[in-house]
């Protein structure tokens, strides 16, 4: 009877070793992708919510923040997670902040933050702008603040008669939503409370008013390097939960970030 080959010890130790290895990387793996998953879900739901919420976080008298908690349960974000950014603006510490930041090529930014730690915040930004060779700036000045308030239009009514209304609130400027019977009155934010006043006197209800800062100058970037750097700034400041909105002056920024 022939005898079976005797494997050292030592190495029926190393083989169970990688074994079990391989096992728990396996479930690291699968752990790391449903990890990140969430936090793409987090960070593209939670700006959303917390904005809508911001004018009203009652979801009975705020249809437009009903609509999107009913959109992000659909899409699978946690209950905890919606609760939490509806309320924020409950937390006396929670409080928006505005940064603006320079980089190469005339490249320059305003980042609106909502964060109940500014310092933190702050500290997470600058370490995105040291890695990319950018900077802290005052480039406010170089920007106009345009105020975006939508209201609900009443039931039935014509073009003719939302011109006119639009010239009552003091501005040719606007845009209408027919699906959703709105309106979108685009206004110089030291005009806000005149526009306000208007739409008040006319018994519009205003579904939310929301600020974007427009470039007083923009600039097209062409070096390679900058717009690889511009790409990879704009893409972790996207994976920043405090992060609401970015205004830069990148007339080509849709292609920076398009590109492989």
């Amino acid at each position: 009877m022939l005898n079976s080959p005797r494997i050292p010890l030592a190495l029926k130790f190393c083989c169970r070793t990688l074994a079990g290895h391989s096992h728990w990387q396996n479930i690291a793996k699968v752990k790391g992708a449903e990890d990140a998953k969430k936090s793409k879900l987090l960070t593209a739901w939670v700006p959303k919510l917390r904005t809508a919420a911001k004018v009203d976080s009652n979801l009975e008298r705020n249809q437009e923040l009903q609509k999107l908690v009913e959109q992000a349960k659909k899409e699978g974000v946690p209950l905890t997670a919606i609760r939490n950014a509806i309320t924020a603006w409950d937390n006396q510490d929670f409080k928006e902040h505005q940064f603006g930041v320079q980089g190469k090529d005339g490249f320059i930014a305003l980042i609106d933050c909502a964060t109940s730690s500014v310092k933190k915040t702050e500290n997470d930004i600058q370490t995105l702008l040291r890695r990319h060779n950018f900077k802290y700036s005052s480039v406010g000045f170089m920007f106009s603040n345009i105020k975006d308030i939508e209201c609900q239009l009443p039931e039935k009514i014509t073009e003719d008669e939302i011109e006119e209304l639009a010239l009552q609130c003091g501005t040719e400027d606007y845009r209408v939503d027919p699906e959703a019977n709105k309106i979108i009155f685009s206004i110089d934010a030291d005009d806000e409370k005149e526009l306000i006043g208007e739409v008040k006197n006319l018994e519009l209800d205003i579904m939310s008013n929301i600020s974007r800062y427009v470039a007083n100058e923009s600039t097209t970037i062409v070096n390679s390097e900058t717009k690889k750097r511009i790409k990879m700034f704009m893409k972790s400041l996207e994976g920043m939960s405090e992060v609401e909105d970015i205004h830069h002056n990148v007339e080509n920024m849709d292609e920076i970030i398009a590109d492989s």
